[in-house]
This record gives structure tokens, sequence and C-alpha cells, in this order.
């Protein structure tokens, strides 16, 4: 069966090539879609494209290429350039909105694909202009940032899609707010590049993976590191990643004397994750919901560490609850140190046995209701 091309815009192609951008672009072209991600900046380190995927880049544009597309849309589409000018005033009160001279040779190099957005935000927005300067149609993928911490524009850009997903039922109920046909659309991983290949370390080890921002909850962690239950259990406590909170994080391990247990590690490419994977014994995602409103709805972090058989200690908050089950997980109180430690402790004692047998049901679960295959294709099914 033929299937329809598809752009996937973003708002900066990421320098790593396991990113869920990049892992959905592969598992179309696999399906059968011819596939091309544009993104609004290049990322460091990265240049035509990542694994096989071929990237275009709208900073890449030349003030003549701007110059000689505009002509052509304007001198074609009159009355479209005309109402993406009359409707500018009213998306400036929520974004910031670029000049469609910007814009124009994106919309000129189309070529007839489907346009699929993934975040609600700058790139949604040229999707949605396209729309109303050319009549090409777009659908959306909405994330947890452009729903809960800046929402511009959000009601306009979800009703103006063709049809629009989301990575969780937490998400995807507070969507069906502004249109009722929300699919929920898993951000799937590969559980075939993701499997253990050695036993966990002897050494008891708790491992966290993330930016270091508010959302992610380390702070919580870093105290629940301070319980006398815990210190007597665990090893170590690494968390891995980087972010505008380290040295904020790096002053409250000093402060509660943890430097012998708690390590930033910092942050690392896809392969040295894994190994850190390999290594843990337990994964914890302490997520909060951070006080401008942003907040992770299912974070992929778990989903691998459950691929790898790793058990899971996270929040009972967004869409964790979903995908991290009594049967190879713990949930906890957001915000609560205490509790999290507690959690930390109860899976850290089990032996090895009980926490192998945790680890193969996570496995389980995520082959079945997480995989990136299985998930790509009910989006592909969409394309219709």
């Amino acid at each position: 069966m033929s299937r329809p091309p598809v752009q996937i815009r973003c708002e900066r192609f990421p320098v790593l090539s396991e990113t869920f951008v990049v892992n959905e672009a592969r598992a179309l072209r696999s399906l059968g879609h011819d596939v091309e991600v544009l993104a609004h900046e290049r990322a460091d380190g990265v240049t035509d494209g990542v694994a096989g995927v071929p990237v275009r880049y709208r900073c890449d544009d030349t003030r003549r290429d701007r110059i000689r597309a505009i002509l052509r849309l304007t001198a074609r589409h009159p009355i479209g350039v005309l109402r993406d000018l009359l409707a500018r005033r009213r998306w400036r009160r929520e974004e910031e909105v670029p000049p469609l001279r910007l814009l124009a040779p994106t919309f000129a190099g189309l070529g007839g694909r489907r346009i699929h957005v993934h975040f609600a935000a700058a790139s949604a927005l040229d999707a949605l202009r396209a729309r109303r300067v050319l009549g090409v149609p777009y659908s959306l993928t909405a994330h947890a940032y452009e729903i809960y911490a800046h929402p511009a524009n959000l009601a306009e850009k979800v009703r103006s899609a063709v049809f629009v997903t989301t990575g969780s039922e937490y998400s995807a109920r507070d969507l069906r707010r502004l249109r009722a046909d929300v699919s929920v659309v898993v951000m799937g991983v590969d559980t075939e590049r993701l499997r253990r290949r050695r036993p966990p370390a002897d050494r008891r080890t708790v491992l966290a993976i993330g930016r270091l921002v508010e959302k992610k909850g380390f702070i919580h962690l870093i105290r629940a590191a301070a319980d006398p239950g815990l210190r007597g259990v665990v090893d170590e406590i690494r968390i891995v990643g980087d972010g505008r909170l380290r040295h904020s994080l790096a002053a409250e391990i000093e402060r509660l004397d943890l430097g012998d247990v708690v390590t930033l590690v910092g942050a690392l490419p896809p392969d040295a994750v894994a190994e850190e994977l390999e290594r843990a014994t337990v994964l914890t995602v302490p997520s909060v919901i951070a006080a401008d409103g942003d907040r992770d709805t299912m974070p992929v972090v778990a989903k691998e560490a459950l691929a790898m058989e790793v058990p899971v200690v996270a929040s009972d908050d967004v869409g964790l609850p979903e995908i991290v089950l009594p049967a190879f997980g713990r949930l906890v109180a957001p915000g609560d140190p205490n509790a999290l430690a507690r959690a930390l402790v109860e899976v850290l004692s089990l032996n090895e046995t009980e926490r192998a047998r945790m680890g193969r049901a996570g496995r389980a679960h995520i082959r079945a209701n997480a995989e990136l295959r299985t998930e790509t294709s009910k989006l592909s099914a969409l394309f219709g």
C-alpha cells in the first residue's frame, strides 16, 4: 500500500540520534513513508541528517531565497497572504510571529508532503499559517510544555489541525476540552535496541535521568538521599543530565553532606545512558509540576528503563501512573522526599530474584503498550 510522504516539523533538531523525533521519523520510513524533518534551528553537532533521516533547516535559507519565495507566494496566493497579514496581530498577543518572508521558502518546498508538527509552539504556528495561506493541511502532536506552561494560540492550532495526538491520557483529557477527537499515541521506545545484555552491577545504584530543571524533581531525590533508611541500603545515587539548576542541586548535596552518595554525572550520549541503565538497580522519576505549570506527562526515560528491565519508582502524578504499575514499579506522592526514600528502600531491599521478576514484567508491559513501531503504526494510520 502506498504511504503518503511526510514532513515532520520541530523547533530545533536534536543532537542525539535516539530522541523521539528521530525514532519516529525512522519508524515512519520503515513503514513506507518518505519522511524528511524540517527544523527551525541547527543544533550543535548536527549537519544534514541523523541515522538516515534527511533534515532541512529554515535557518539555512538565504536572503535571496526568501525574496524570491515571498514574491512567488504573493503572486500565486494573494488572498492567503492578506489573510495571514490580518491574523498576525491576534497571534502576536500570545507569541512571536515571524514575517511571512521567513517562511516562504519552507512553504515553497513542501512538495506535496503531509505536514506533521511536534510541539504546539512555533512550528505549529508555521503549519497553521501554511494552512491559511496555501490550504495545506497539517497534523499535530502536542507535548506538555505548550499545553501547560506556555499555551500560545493553542486552541486555534489544535482546532485547525486535521488530527491531534498526544503522549498520554493525562494530557489528552486537557486537550479534549479544545476538541473531542484527540488520539493518544505514546512516545514509543525501540525495545530491540533497548534490551538488557548483562545482569545489573553488584552495587545498589539509584539512577535518575533528565534535564536539571524544576519539573524533574531532583531536589526531592537529593533530600530523600539524606534519609537514614535509604543511606543504609544504597551504594550510590547517580543523576544524569545538565541544566540551569546544576549549581543549586550541587549546593544542596553539599549542605546535606551527601557528596559520598549523590553524583551529578552531567549530560551523556545515548550509548553511555544505556550503560548507566544496565548498571542501575532502580530508576527513579521524581517528577513534579513546576511553579510555572510546566511538567512531564509521561517521561520517555521511564519507558526506556522498563524496556531495559529496570524497576521504576516514580511520582504518582501526571501520566506516570499510566506506565508505572505495581508489578514492576512504585508510585509515591510528588515532592515528598520521605515517601520517595521509603519506596526506594523497598525496591533496593528486594532480593535479586524478585527484582529480576519485576524487570521482566516491566519489559513485557512496554513491549505491549509502548513499542515504537506499534505506536508509530497508529500515527501512520491517522495519515490515512
